[in-house]
């Protein structure tokens, strides 16, 4: 993986720009929802779930030496949690392990503007944003801890 948002942003939006079919997009989301591990069951707390989800999503946040680490899983419910899964991951694959700081350098924007909220469920998408806000909640959180 890439070192810096910068360079992980840009690997993400060339392998979005590479498909040559939509449906390119959503096989690539389910690849990462495979090879994604998920998370220890002992994690899954209710304070970590993201709302908004069309599944039971949780993201659990871990600060250590400059760096926020998040883990990620989500639970079935009334939906396949696969696509869903798949936006963590990418979610993951961009803003993990990083300063707090360097997250807060991104516009969210960028994930519309490499086509991912195209062709998603209104609450896949809204889902995604409220994912998307409570990883920039944790990195202003984090990122105000740092500077003290």
């Amino acid at each position: 993986m890439a070192d810096s948002i910068k360079e992980r942003t840009e690997e993400v939006r060339a392998k979005f720009a590479s498909f040559a079919d939509p449906d390119d997009k959503w096989k690539f989301l389910l690849d990462l929802a495979r090879a994604h591990k998920g998370m220890d069951a002992s994690l899954k707390d209710a304070k970590f779930i993201i709302q908004g989800c069309a599944s039971t999503m949780y993201l659990v946040p871990k600060f250590d030496n400059g760096v926020l680490h998040f883990e990620m899983d989500v639970e079935g419910g009334t939906t396949n949690p696969l696509i869903s899964r798949g936006l963590g991951a990418l979610a993951l694959k961009v803003y993990n392990d990083l300063p707090p700081s360097e997250i807060l350098t991104l516009d969210p924007v960028f994930f519309q503007d490499i086509g991912l909220n195209v062709g998603l469920s209104p609450t896949r998408s809204n889902g995604f944003a409220s994912l998307v806000k409570q990883i920039y909640l944790y990195a202003r959180v984090y990122d105000a801890i740092s500077k003290k």
